[in-house]
């Protein structure tokens, strides 16, 4: 057998090369899949087992102990003369964005389905983006070795469940091991020698006339020649069932196991024989590079690692190239093909190829890459990847201070690495903020903070940015006068304060006459009054919407300074807020859930107890948007509460609408709860 890596063609024409990614749910077996494609097609000779932690792909530390894909990996090989550029992608819904990353470049999709787990909303969340992607899609029943299993059955429920009408393409043989091409009519056996099937039994005559039916349907001349009785050669056959899959019209499958390779030789001859080529048109930018980073990582002992593809032209090491994305100039380092964690040397990419580029300064995932001739402007022809948007956040905290900076440098790799990670500081609440698809990839994230930077970090929902105001009006003086010996300090000013209309923050008016105050104490009174307001009065949160009138006041000749009517600002602040009817303001959210309908009225009760008002409902497609208005401090768990409540189908939208005064009975806890952790001489 070939030894890792040792089996990848270079300087492949685009006419060879198929590009494809693995999608499923958690389980479905789809990185045992890669591992038995890899070693039938010779490009390994062992068969790694996931229980074992030694897969080509699911090589990272956290991967093995965890027992599942984290990050999307690529695996390239040769079979039959074609260059096979395999995406293995998470099936966790956390980590849905690699798996897009992966869809955007790919030609073709497979979903991979366990036969011993039955098609639920898991399953459909998967197949409903490979759909709307309008691509070629295949689907691989795994683990068909499985005793008391009715395959019959489970490819009824999956073409009832997904809404498709599917044909059989490769089916399990009456022998242990063999798989049977209903369109070759070829027999695959367990050593991958193909033979000549001979005559079929009723089974697979009734399963050739199922696709047979698929192919004609979609070939005008075709269904006329079948319906009149005519047979239809091989290579009418062939040719029709290329058309219709690469159209979408098609969506054969492939039965077999990836813990025995049964059918997995016979599947990669399904790749090799009618999967398309890359769509690349011959005079597409005068045959000048043009491409898309579609993945970033950065590991240790490995660099950064840009994942490409060539969307036109020729990419080679040593080439000078714009990224249009960043405005910045690069010039390409070492280029490479990729088996889970092993580089390969390949010097150059074909259009349509994929591989990865090391040694990049500026470039990042999502980025477009174009040759230096072709200019600064945006290329037609390179995809863009629409990433599923942050659901969930968490405040970043370190268990040893000091750490602060070297935590923020860490996640900013991580979110290089995963654009579905996002990071920022929060000025208001004063803490670091991971935002991210779901609870799990959260998780994922610190644990590397440790493994990689050796830092211990702890996640917790983030403060609430409540904000102070008030409903009435009041007056008063803050004075302040010290004597110490020598000069002192005197300062004093009478202020008066209303509120204004909610979001018009704050309004200072200057209404001193005949001299009380000097002018040019004026503006420290307004920053003593700011400076207070930002530490907030009742509760330690910003003071909003108020107006702040200065009419009165007294002042020394000598002991007067900016300092001390700064001082006098805010103490006449602190005086009269507590006079004005205060009160708390919290930010409502517009929120749209998408779920199926059976599950409507769990999640307008669930909203109802989180403060929740049902603004209507309507109807998208399949399902039902429940719109309502929501206390943001209700959201924090929401995305794994959604998630468990719908049973994996939820998805929802988060938008910032306005603020509300906050019940009495919450804001009461709150400001008593401050009020403790104040010194007498706050």
């Amino acid at each position: 057998m070939s030894s890792l890596g040792a089996n990848i063609m270079k300087n492949v024409s685009t006419d060879n090369i198929r590009n494809l990614c693995l999608v499923g749910k958690a389980g479905s077996g789809k990185t045992s899949l890669v591992e038995a494609m890899l070693f039938a097609a010779g490009a390994t000779n062992r068969l790694g087992k996931i229980e074992e932690g030694n897969t080509v792909c699911d090589y990272q530390d956290d991967e093995k102990e965890r027992r599942m894909s984290i990050n999307m990996k690529l695996a390239s090989f040769e079979h039959a003369g074609k260059k096979v550029n395999l995406m293995d992608t998470p099936g966790c819904a956390d980590l849905w964005g690699e798996a897009v990353s992966a869809l955007t470049v790919s030609d073709t999709v497979v979903l991979v389905l366990g036969v011993d787990s039955p098609i639920d909303v898991s399953t459909e969340e998967v197949w409903e983006p490979v759909v709307e992607s309008k691509k070629p899609a295949l689907i691989f029943v795994n683990k068909t070795d499985k005793p008391d299993i009715n395959l019959d059955e489970f490819l009824k429920a999956m073409d009832a469940k997904l809404e498709v009408k599917t044909c059989p393409l490769v089916i399990p043989g009456d022998e242990a091991g063999t798989s049977v091409n209903l369109l070759s009519l070829k027999k695959t056996d367990a050593s991958g020698k193909e033979s000549d099937l001979g005559d079929a039994d009723a089974r697979i005559e009734s399963l050739r006339e199922r696709l047979i039916d698929a192919v004609a349907a979609h070939d005008d001349k075709l269904i006329e020649k079948y319906l009149g009785g005519e047979k239809l050669t091989a290579e009418e056959m062939t040719d029709a069932f290329k058309k219709g899959f690469k159209e979408g019209k098609i969506i054969p499958v492939v039965c077999g196991s990836a813990s025995t390779c049964t059918g997995v030789r016979a599947f990669l001859n399904v790749i090799a024989e009618y999967f398309p080529a890359p769509d690349i048109s011959k005079d597409q930018n005068k045959g000048l590079f043009s491409g898309i980073i579609f993945k970033t990582m950065s590991e240790p002992g490995m660099g950064q690692m840009n994942f490409v593809r060539a969307c036109s032209g020729k990419l080679n090491t040593g080439l000078d190239v714009y990224n249009i994305t960043r405005q910045k100039r690069e010039r390409i380092g070492p280029v490479c093909f990729m088996q889970g964690r092993t580089r390969v040397d390949a010097g150059s990419l074909e259009a349509g190829d994929i591989g990865v580029l090391v040694k990049l300064k500026e470039t990042r995932t999502g980025d477009s890459l174009v040759d230096e001739k072709l200019g600064k402007d945006k290329v037609p022809g390179i995809p863009t990847i629409d990433f599923p948007p942050c659901l969930m956040d968490m405040a970043v905290y370190t268990k040893s201070k000091g750490e602060e900076e070297k935590v923020g440098n860490a996640l900013s790799t991580m979110t290089m690495e995963d654009p579905t990670l996002k990071f920022q500081y929060n000025g208001e609440t004063r803490e670091m903020i991971l935002s991210g698809v779901g609870n799990l990839q959260l998780e994922i994230a610190r644990s590397r903070i440790k493994a990689r930077y050796g830092i211990d970090v702890e996640l917790r929902p983030p403060k609430v940015p409540y904000k102070e105001t008030i409903r009435g009006k009041a007056e008063g003086q803050g004075k302040h006068k010290k004597q110490t010996g020598g000069r002192g300090q005197y300062g004093d000013c009478w202020i008066r304060i209303e509120p204004l209309e909610r979001g018009k923050g704050f309004e200072f008016v200057d209404d001193v006459f005949g001299g009380a105050i000097p002018k040019n104490f004026i503006p420290s009174i307004e920053k003593g009054i700011k400076e207070s307001m930002e530490r907030g009065i009742i509760s330690g949160h910003p003071v909003v919407d108020v107006k702040i009138t200065v009419y009165d006041g007294s002042y020394h000749d000598v002991d007067s300074s900016d300092q001390a009517f700064k001082i006098a600002g805010s103490l006449a602040l602190k005086k009269v807020f507590p006079e004005a009817r205060p009160c708390l303001i919290e930010p409502i959210m517009n929120l749209e859930v998408i779920i199926p309908e059976d599950y409507t009225g769990a999640v307008m009760g669930d909203l109802n107890s989180r403060r929740g008002r049902i603004m209507g409902i309507d109807r998208f497609k399949k399902r039902q948007v429940v719109k309502a208005q929501v206390p943001l401090g209700e959201m924090t768990s929401y995305a794994p509460d959604l998630r468990s409540m719908a049973k994996g189908s939820g998805k929802f939208k988060l938008q910032f609408s306005h603020y509300e005064e906050l019940p009495s009975n919450i804001a009461k806890n709150l400001i008593e709860a401050y009020q403790k952790t104040r010194s007498p001489e706050e």
